[in-house]
This record gives structure tokens, C-alpha cells and sequence, in this order.
């Protein structure tokens, strides 16, 4: 079973799509208001969070910060010495992403793992919305990977927002 409910994963993606409660509360095609869909997404980040932080525990890195609205923690391996992005995706659960430069000295078209790295900043890529420029499209993915991480932890992500009269 995953990480999320049935109304955690949908209210989830939609608030990754850039909608706010009220919206997603109105296209639920339930009787759902914005206040049931409030308290879903904070009990979703509450779990997500819990489920970050006990990964970084658990590889035993030093938290730098934990965007739980945005399903991302960034911490640093001390022994690995290197910076390491826990993130929460629907498709593939949680991911731990260390930052390097080769695999065992390889690079990206000779490592063995570049169809599970293609897969997963695939799915990072979907699950978020982020856009890559030309340019980044045609990074390695050690490179690639950074710039999608670093634009998800900048990515605007919608606040609560009460409907106004002419909404």
C-alpha cells in the first residue's frame, strides 16, 4: 500500500497542478469543502514530512531543510560528503538522491544505472511540473538532476486561499 489515501494522493496532485483548496475543493466532484480539503493536505504533509525525515535518519544525514509542501527534504551525508535530496513522488514512493558527478567513475551513457536514474527525474520532472530549458535537456543527468531538484525547492507552490466574491 502506498504512503497516501485515496483523498491525500488526489488532493496531492491537484495542489501540485498550482490549484488552491477552494479549487480543488469545487472540482472534487464530491461534497468535499475547502476546509475538509485544508485539513487532507495538512495530514498529507504531516505523513510525507514523517516519512522524509525518517529516511535522512536513517542514511543518517544532517537535515538542511525540509519543504514538506513541496514533498523535499535536502540534507548532507557527512561521509559520503556530499549533498543528498530526499523526495516524496507518487509513482516511484520516496527517493533518495545523492549528489554526484559519475557512478563508480562512469558517466551517464556508459553508467549501468542510467535507465533508473532517466526513470525517476522522468517521473520528478511529470509529478512536479517542471520545465527543463533547451539547455538543461541536454545536460548528463548527474548535471540534469541537480537543475530539476534545485528548481523543485524554488518552485512557487500555491498557499491556501479563501474565495473572494467573484470567485
Amino acid at each position: 500500500m502506498g504512503l497516501l489515501s485515496n483523498h491525500e494522493s488526489i488532493v496531492w496532485k491537484e495542489f501540485h497542478k498550482g490549484k488552491p483548496t477552494s479549487g480543488i475543493a469545487d472540482e472534487s466532484g464530491r461534497e468535499w469543502s475547502p476546509s475538509y480539503v485544508s485539513r487532507v493536505l495538512s495530514r498529507t504533509r504531516k505523513k510525507i514530512a514523517k516519512a522524509l525525515e525518517e529516511h535522512a535518519r536513517s542514511h543518517r544525514l544532517d537535515i538542511e531543510s525540509l519543504l514538506d509542501y513541496k514533498g523535499l527534504l535536502i540534507g548532507f551525508d557527512y561521509q559520503a560528503n556530499a549533498q543528498v535530496y530526499i523526495l516524496f513522488t507518487e509513482k516511484l514512493g520516496i527517493i533518495v538522491w545523492y549528489k554526484h558527478d559519475s557512478y563508480a567513475g562512469k558517466l551517464c551513457p556508459e553508467c549501468p544505472k542510467e535507465f533508473e536514474c532517466r526513470e525517476i527525474l522522468d517521473t520528478i520532472v511529470k509529478e512536479y511540473t517542471i520545465t527543463l530549458r533547451p539547455d538543461e535537456k541536454e545536460l548528463l543527468m548527474t548535471e540534469q538532476s541537480i537543475a530539476i531538484l534545485n528548481k523543485l525547492a524554488a518552485k512557487a507552490i500555491p498557499r491556501y486561499k479563501r474565495k473572494t466574491e467573484g470567485d
